[in-house]
């Protein structure tokens, strides 16, 4: 089979990277805007718009860490597919296999897919449901910077992946732990609304913005880093992550629908109105 002209190559991967790219700054342009208007305009002139817009990369996140390559591409394997047996083993094990190696492999490459399912069930989820709950009783600037500075984490952290990696699995739990704390902490300023701890001081709003940039930077890492380990095992593999990704997200945004939209578990404050007073 003859190679694809370079150019026709280039061309191609040009105009994957900007789908995805145009995708992602609508849905981000959009949701950066919520802490101008979240007062203002009801939630459908949004939920109309996204309806508009085109889905996002087959593995339903920005934080994949690679792109699906073009037919006719064909990419050396550099490592190991945490779905098989590495090259050297197989070759230098006997013809039969090695059911406690598969066995290993296999609960290897189903964590790497439960870190991805957990990591975007609560950023695509549980934790932007709550946003607006923990960040508005500091003020509007709180709630605009950790929304702007949330959406810049998640790129930077792709970036900061490229370059280091982590391809030990206890690495990454501990990451997802570290990310899951600051998760809880806003969790916790979102049940207490409208009256949460440090309320009207610049700490609170430092420690609620620097939570909201940190939570998502970790987890944005967590599923680069997952993304990429599983990437080696080809198609199956991304199926597998796409397939976890989008679960989590789904599993997440039911999860608390019924406590925000239903039982109203969570309360917003009310404007010109001190709630928190003695």
């Amino acid at each position: 089979m003859a190679a694809r002209p370079l150019g026709r190559l280039a061309l191609t991967h040009l105009l994957v990277v900007l789908f995805g790219m145009g995708s992602w700054a609508a849905v981000n342009g959009i949701w950066v805007e919520l802490p101008v208007v979240v007062k203002d305009l009801p939630e459908a002139a949004f939920q109309g718009l996204l309806q508009l817009l085109p889905p996002p990369v087959p593995t339903g996140d920005p934080a994949t860490g690679r792109q699906v390559e073009a037919p006719g591409v064909e990419e050396q394997e550099e490592e190991a597919s945490p779905l098989q047996e590495p090259p050297g083993q197989a070759a230098s094990s006997t013809p039969g296999p090695d059911p406690k190696a598969h066995q290993l492999l296999s609960a290897r490459a189903a964590s790497l897919l439960g870190l991805l399912g957990l990591t975007s069930a609560l950023t695509n989820g549980v934790l932007p449901a709550v946003q607006s709950f923990s960040c508005l009783p500091y003020g509007r600037l709180a709630y605009h910077l950790a929304v702007v500075l949330g959406s810049a984490a998640s790129p930077l952290a792709c970036f900061l992946a490229m370059g280091i990696l982590c391809r030990s699995l206890a690495g990454l739990g501990v990451l997802s732990v570290l990310g899951m704390f600051f998760g809880a902490y806003l969790m916790v300023l979102a049940s207490l609304s409208p009256c949460p701890p440090l309320v009207g001081t610049s700490t609170g709003v430092v420690l609620v913005v620097l939570s909201w940039v940190l939570c998502l930077g970790v987890f944005s890492y967590v599923k680069v880093a997952a993304s990429s380990l599983l990437h080696n095992g080809g198609r199956q593999a991304l199926l597998a992550a796409g397939v976890a990704i989008q679960v989590g997200s789904l599993l997440g945004a039911l999860a608390m629908f019924l406590p925000t939209s239903i039982y109203h578990v969570f309360r917003s404050g009310q404007d010109c109105v001190d709630l928190c007073g003695p």
